[in-house]
């Protein structure tokens, strides 16, 4: 009895010696100090991709109308445009862009102004995709001589009919710059247009906007577009209209512009009451871009 007791009891040592585990303990790791936890917390948010925060729209700059500066987009005053021209005999248009400003502003802003873009691009949505006879203006320019430049850069009254006369255009599209305030990136621009017929200098169609800096390409484009379409508008208006009351019987034949003749097709006279006119041009510019 005595002996069956010991084998148990050294198949039970034996047991708990086989189950018995060797493995030595992990080595301990200090743990950082929590100054040392955060710096290690920002050096990885630092190494974080960071995504861009889509353009926000600054308030009260909201587009009037869905109107992209695209060049190759037609106004929508185009087609009723450039068939108006055509039945009041496609008088042939300039255009003119001072290259002074009037009024107080910094000298370094107004060297900046690209007076030839702005005249180039002018002339690229008054031509309606090439529908509508252009002088270029670097030939009239040309036709001119120094003081009869002048004298258009001051608004002198003869020298609208020296373009008739030099230039031989009907129409010119006189533009002017002027600065009015101080903003955030530069010197805003003042632009008035104004389309004056060469004969008599009868204003048939102005345009003004205010453009903010910086004159890019893109703003060029969509402010200069919007004086464009207004111009169209006005200069449709005029050609439409009839004379006011005793007009025809005062005033010359060659100074009766916008007056339709008899002999004009019956769209272009006078609307009836009832009648539907065209979508007329937008009467507020196009918003600054955020």
């Amino acid at each position: 009895m005595r002996f069956a007791t010991s084998i148990v009891s050294l198949g039970l040592t034996g047991l708990l010696v086989g189950c018995h585990d060797n493995t030595p303990p992990p080595p301990r790791v200090p743990v950082p100090a929590p100054q040392a936890r955060h710096d290690d917390a920002m050096a990885n948010r630092e190494r974080e991709d960071v995504k861009p925060l889509p353009p926000q729209p600054r308030p009260g700059n909201d587009y009037p109308f869905d109107d992209p500066p695209l060049m190759s987009q037609e106004t929508p005053e185009g087609p009723a445009f450039v068939d108006a021209y055509h039945r009041v005999g496609s008088p042939r248009i300039t255009v003119f862009v001072n290259r002074s400003l009037d009024g107080s502003f910094d000298r370094g802003d107004g060297n900046t102004m690209d007076y030839q873009a702005i005249e180039t691009i002018m002339t690229d949505w008054l031509s309606c995709n090439g529908n509508v006879m252009i002088i270029s203006p670097k030939a009239a320019r040309q036709r001119l001589n120094d003081q009869q430049v002048r004298d258009l850069q001051d608004n002198q009254p003869a020298a609208v009919g020296a373009v008739g006369q030099q230039v031989g255009a009907e129409i010119l599209v006189h533009v002017q710059a002027h600065p009015t305030r101080q903003v955030e990136g530069g010197q805003e621009m003042r632009i008035i247009a104004e389309a004056l017929n060469t004969r008599g200098g009868q204003s048939i169609g102005r345009a003004v906007v205010d453009v903010p800096p910086p004159l890019d390409k893109p703003t060029i484009n969509r402010y200069t577009r919007f004086l464009a379409r207004k111009l169209m508008d006005d200069m449709m208006n005029t050609w439409s209209a009839p004379p006011p009351p005793g007009a025809r019987d005062r005033a010359p034949p060659a100074a009766r512009q916008g007056e339709i003749p008899d002999t004009a097709p019956r769209e272009m006279r006078p609307r009836e009451p009832g009648t539907q006119a065209s979508p007329p041009a937008p009467t507020s510019p196009p918003a600054t871009q955020p």
